[in-house]
């Protein structure tokens, strides 16, 4: 699915996997962030790599829930 999916989508009613897409863009739109701030000096590299390791944390911890979050791990 892509963004411009998801008016096909609702008027299908397939509001479950519109929901499902926009979690796995917040998931990489963080990321995208968290780089950002690595590249900008915000965060230490030590600091980067750990927030990706607590983000594949929480994913884990939600696989039995959130199974189309576990490509982004």
């Amino acid at each position: 699915m892509s963004g411009g999916d998801v008016e096909k989508y609702y008027r299908d009613g397939r509001i479950r996997e519109i929901a499902e897409y926009c979690e796995s863009d917040v998931v990489n739109t963080y990321r995208v962030w968290l780089r950002y701030e690595l590249f900008r000096g915000r965060l230490s590299n030590a600091q980067f790599q750990a927030s990706e390791e607590h983000l594949v944390e929480f994913i884990k911890a939600r696989e039995g829930t959130r199974p189309h979050l576990a490509d982004l791990m």
